[in-house]
């Protein structure tokens, strides 16, 4: 908060999820307490009177979301207004995936697992798995990571996040048997589901050797019914 009152959100941060203590905030206070901060923030306010900013410590070359990332305290969420910043902060995050320190140690979720799944319902994080199927309507395509379409994990790509695909030269149909990695927030849709609005929410690029093992195995009830192609 600052001395007129204004209070400040870290742009581009997700972690903790809702109605949990944000796993950051005491490495966070020990970066600024007594401290100057440099910050930029949007005039934005969101629903919660908050303005989303960069910000940075007295004497730190990078930003406090970089130091954050790097610490695996944080999960970088594209965020329309900073999404120039993602990159740095992609590559931040990578570090501490790599090392599995902090939230890493149990990310990414397996695909497969419905239940670890459902826990994490409204809450923002990372799946990993591998793409049995692509299933169309005029709608909505749906990158279906089981069989049985009423209880497994998918991911949505609506009209924004099917554009904002093609404008990186990814075709959804295409990624039937990619194994990838999501970020977004889980809701239920018949199964776990993440909406893909963003070209930034999918990874292609994945250490298959160090996310969830057995990815040859079929998700739950493998010979279940497909998503249909027509409209719902």
């Amino acid at each position: 908060m600052l001395a007129d009152g204004t209070v400040l959100r870290l742009a581009g941060l997700a972690g903790g999820g809702a109605g949990a203590e944000v796993g950051w905030r005491p490495e966070l206070a020990r970066r600024v307490a007594g401290r100057d901060i440099a910050f930029a923030a949007g005039p934005v306010r969101d629903r919660y009177g908050r303005r989303a900013a960069l910000a940075r410590g007295e004497g730190e070359a990078g930003t406090l979301q970089q130091a954050l990332l790097a610490e695996g305290l944080a999960l970088a969420r594209p965020e329309q207004a900073f999404l120039g910043c993602l990159p740095g902060w992609l590559e931040a995050e990578a570090s501490a995936r790599r090392e599995k320190r902090g939230i890493w140690r149990a990310l990414p979720l397996d695909a497969r697992d419905i239940k670890a799944l459902r826990a994490q319902q409204g809450r923002f994080t990372i799946v990993a798995g591998h793409i049995l199927d692509v299933g169309k309507t005029n709608r909505v395509d749906y990158l279906n990571f089981g069989r049985v379409w009423r209880q497994d994990m998918t991911g949505r790509v609506e009209t924004e996040g099917r554009s904002a695909l093609e404008a990186r030269g990814l075709d959804v149909a295409r990624l039937a048997g990619r194994w990838v990695r999501l970020r977004g927030t889980v809701f239920e849709a018949g199964g776990p589901a993440i909406t893909l609005r963003r070209a930034e929410q999918i990874d292609l690029a994945v250490d298959q050797a160090k996310d969830p093992p057995d990815r040859t195995r079929a998700g739950h009830g493998a010979a279940g019914r497909k998503r249909p192609t027509g409209d719902e």
